[in-house]
Protein backbone atom coordinates (compact mmCIF):
# COMPACT_ATOMS: atom_id res chain seq x y z
CA UNK A 1 0.00 0.00 0.00
CA UNK A 2 0.93 3.08 -1.04
CA UNK A 3 1.28 6.32 1.27
CA UNK A 4 0.47 9.18 -0.63
CA UNK A 5 2.20 12.87 0.75
CA UNK A 6 -1.64 14.04 1.31
CA UNK A 7 -2.03 11.28 3.43
CA UNK A 8 0.71 11.52 5.34
CA UNK A 9 0.45 15.06 5.74
CA UNK A 10 -2.72 14.53 6.78
CA UNK A 11 -1.64 12.10 9.40
CA UNK A 12 1.41 14.28 10.58
CA UNK A 13 -1.69 17.02 10.98
CA UNK A 14 -3.79 14.88 13.14
CA UNK A 15 -0.63 13.33 15.29
CA UNK A 16 0.29 17.28 15.89
CA UNK A 17 -3.10 18.31 16.72
CA UNK A 18 -3.43 14.99 19.12
CA UNK A 19 -0.25 15.88 20.88
CA UNK A 20 -1.19 19.39 21.13
CA UNK A 21 -4.18 18.51 22.35
CA UNK A 22 -2.71 16.18 24.63
CA UNK A 23 -0.26 18.86 25.81
CA UNK A 24 -2.90 21.17 26.43
CA UNK A 25 -5.08 18.55 28.12
CA UNK A 26 -1.74 17.54 30.80
CA UNK A 27 -1.34 21.68 31.10
CA UNK A 28 -5.02 22.31 32.05
CA UNK A 29 -4.24 19.23 34.60
CA UNK A 30 -1.23 21.02 36.35
CA UNK A 31 -2.92 24.42 36.07
CA UNK A 32 -6.33 22.97 38.01
CA UNK A 33 -3.87 20.95 40.69
CA UNK A 34 -1.43 23.87 41.13
CA UNK A 35 -5.32 26.30 41.72
CA UNK A 36 -6.43 23.30 44.01
CA UNK A 37 -3.27 22.98 45.87
CA UNK A 38 -3.70 26.98 46.06
CA UNK A 39 -7.25 26.70 47.82
CA UNK A 40 -6.21 24.34 49.89
CA UNK A 41 -3.07 26.27 50.75
CA UNK A 42 -5.30 29.23 51.53
CA UNK A 43 -7.74 27.62 53.33
CA UNK A 44 -5.56 25.83 56.12
CA UNK A 45 -4.14 29.53 56.36
CA UNK A 46 -7.17 31.21 57.29
CA UNK A 47 -8.13 28.24 59.76
CA UNK A 48 -4.43 29.24 61.28
CA UNK A 49 -4.97 32.46 61.28
CA UNK A 50 -8.61 32.13 62.63
CA UNK A 51 -7.21 29.98 65.54
CA UNK A 52 -4.51 32.66 66.02
CA UNK A 53 -6.95 35.55 66.33
CA UNK A 54 -8.61 33.44 68.82
CA UNK A 55 -5.68 32.42 71.07
CA UNK A 56 -4.35 36.15 70.76
CA UNK A 57 -7.85 36.82 72.35
CA UNK A 58 -8.09 34.40 75.00
CA UNK A 59 -4.24 35.29 76.04
CA UNK A 60 -5.73 39.19 76.25
CA UNK A 61 -8.54 37.59 78.50
CA UNK A 62 -6.03 35.15 80.82
CA UNK A 63 -3.71 38.67 81.00
CA UNK A 64 -6.97 40.53 82.44
CA UNK A 65 -7.87 37.72 84.48
CA UNK A 66 -4.28 37.65 85.91
CA UNK A 67 -3.83 40.98 86.56
CA UNK A 68 -7.44 41.24 88.27
CA UNK A 69 -6.38 38.33 90.40
CA UNK A 70 -3.17 39.96 91.01
CA UNK A 71 -5.05 43.08 92.28
CA UNK A 72 -7.18 41.04 94.30
CA UNK A 73 -4.23 39.15 95.85
CA UNK A 74 -2.90 42.48 96.73
CA UNK A 75 -5.72 43.68 98.43
CA UNK A 76 -6.01 40.56 99.92
CA UNK A 77 -2.34 40.59 101.64
CA UNK A 78 -3.34 44.22 102.42
CA UNK A 79 -6.16 43.25 104.33
CA UNK A 80 -4.83 40.07 105.93
CA UNK A 81 -1.71 42.59 107.15
CA UNK A 82 -4.07 44.93 108.24
CA UNK A 83 -5.82 42.29 110.73
CA UNK A 84 -2.85 40.60 111.95
CA UNK A 85 -1.94 43.99 113.21
CA UNK A 86 -5.24 44.69 114.41
CA UNK A 87 -4.68 41.17 116.28
CA UNK A 88 -1.40 42.29 118.12
CA UNK A 89 -2.52 45.26 119.02
CA UNK A 90 -5.76 43.79 120.45
CA UNK A 91 -3.76 41.44 122.36
CA UNK A 92 -0.76 43.49 123.16
CA UNK A 93 -3.78 45.39 124.97
CA UNK A 94 -5.33 42.58 126.66
CA UNK A 95 -1.69 41.57 128.48
CA UNK A 96 -0.95 42.99 131.56
CA UNK A 97 2.55 43.00 132.76
CA UNK A 98 1.93 44.05 136.88
CA UNK A 99 5.13 45.21 139.00
CA UNK A 100 4.40 44.60 142.39
CA UNK A 101 6.35 47.76 144.54
CA UNK A 102 6.94 48.50 148.59
CA UNK A 103 6.22 46.38 151.76
CA UNK A 104 3.30 43.91 150.91
CA UNK A 105 2.78 43.04 154.67
CA UNK A 106 2.70 46.86 155.33
CA UNK A 107 -0.75 48.28 156.49
CA UNK A 108 -0.78 51.11 153.34
CA UNK A 109 -3.17 51.31 151.02
CA UNK A 110 -2.92 49.55 147.22
CA UNK A 111 -1.77 52.67 144.42
CA UNK A 112 -1.66 52.48 140.95
CA UNK A 113 -0.05 53.82 138.10
CA UNK A 114 1.36 52.70 134.20
CA UNK A 115 4.50 52.92 132.84
CA UNK A 116 5.79 53.30 129.33
CA UNK A 117 8.77 54.15 127.59
CA UNK A 118 9.67 57.40 127.15
CA UNK A 119 10.94 58.68 123.39
CA UNK A 120 14.36 58.24 123.85
CA UNK A 121 14.09 54.01 124.90
CA UNK A 122 15.55 53.01 121.42
CA UNK A 123 18.60 55.05 121.92
CA UNK A 124 19.34 53.52 125.30
CA UNK A 125 22.36 51.11 126.28
CA UNK A 126 20.36 47.09 126.63
CA UNK A 127 22.77 47.52 130.19
CA UNK A 128 19.88 51.12 131.35
CA UNK A 129 16.94 49.20 131.05
CA UNK A 130 14.67 47.55 133.56
CA UNK A 131 14.12 44.10 132.52
CA UNK A 132 13.92 42.86 128.71
CA UNK A 133 13.12 45.63 126.01
CA UNK A 134 10.26 43.00 124.85
CA UNK A 135 7.96 43.31 128.13
CA UNK A 136 7.53 46.88 126.97
CA UNK A 137 5.54 46.03 124.10
CA UNK A 138 2.67 45.07 126.53
CA UNK A 139 0.78 46.90 128.61
CA UNK A 140 3.11 47.28 131.85
CA UNK A 141 1.44 48.82 135.49
CA UNK A 142 2.41 49.01 139.27
CA UNK A 143 0.78 48.63 142.25
CA UNK A 144 2.36 50.24 144.70
CA UNK A 145 1.72 49.41 148.77
CA UNK A 146 2.40 53.07 150.55
CA UNK A 147 1.06 54.79 153.51
CA UNK A 148 0.04 58.08 150.65
CA UNK A 149 0.23 58.76 146.63
CA UNK A 150 3.37 61.00 147.43
CA UNK A 151 5.33 58.02 148.83
CA UNK A 152 3.89 56.01 146.07
CA UNK A 153 4.82 58.28 143.28
CA UNK A 154 8.71 58.04 145.31
CA UNK A 155 8.65 54.23 145.33
CA UNK A 156 7.76 54.35 141.89
CA UNK A 157 10.06 57.02 140.21
CA UNK A 158 13.23 55.12 142.09
CA UNK A 159 12.09 51.85 140.81
CA UNK A 160 11.59 52.88 136.89
CA UNK A 161 13.24 55.99 136.42
CA UNK A 162 13.45 58.44 133.83
CA UNK A 163 17.33 57.38 133.24
CA UNK A 164 16.07 53.73 132.48
CA UNK A 165 13.76 55.38 129.37
CA UNK A 166 10.54 54.50 131.82
CA UNK A 167 7.48 57.26 131.97
CA UNK A 168 4.89 57.33 134.87
CA UNK A 169 1.88 58.09 134.77
CA UNK A 170 0.13 59.54 137.56
CA UNK A 171 -0.28 57.56 140.97
CA UNK A 172 -4.27 56.71 141.78
CA UNK A 173 -5.54 54.98 144.36
CA UNK A 174 -6.05 51.12 143.05
CA UNK A 175 -10.03 51.76 143.21
CA UNK A 176 -9.72 54.31 140.94
CA UNK A 177 -7.63 52.90 138.33
CA UNK A 178 -9.12 52.61 134.55
CA UNK A 179 -10.18 49.13 133.63
CA UNK A 180 -7.73 48.04 130.52
CA UNK A 181 -10.53 46.30 128.83
CA UNK A 182 -12.79 49.25 128.56
CA UNK A 183 -9.24 51.19 127.43
CA UNK A 184 -8.89 48.89 124.89
CA UNK A 185 -12.27 49.03 123.66
CA UNK A 186 -11.91 53.19 123.57
CA UNK A 187 -8.95 52.52 121.13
Amino acid sequence: MVISAEFLGMLVLIASAAALGLSIVVDVGRVSAEKTREAMNQRQYDKKRAALAEWRQKTERKHVDLTTLQARLTEFNGRRQKALTELRALEFSKIELVHELGEQDSDGDIYWAQLAVGPNFNELDRKDIVFSRQIWEYRNVSHITAPSAELAHATVRSSFSQRNGVICSPVVPLALAPDPEVEADAA
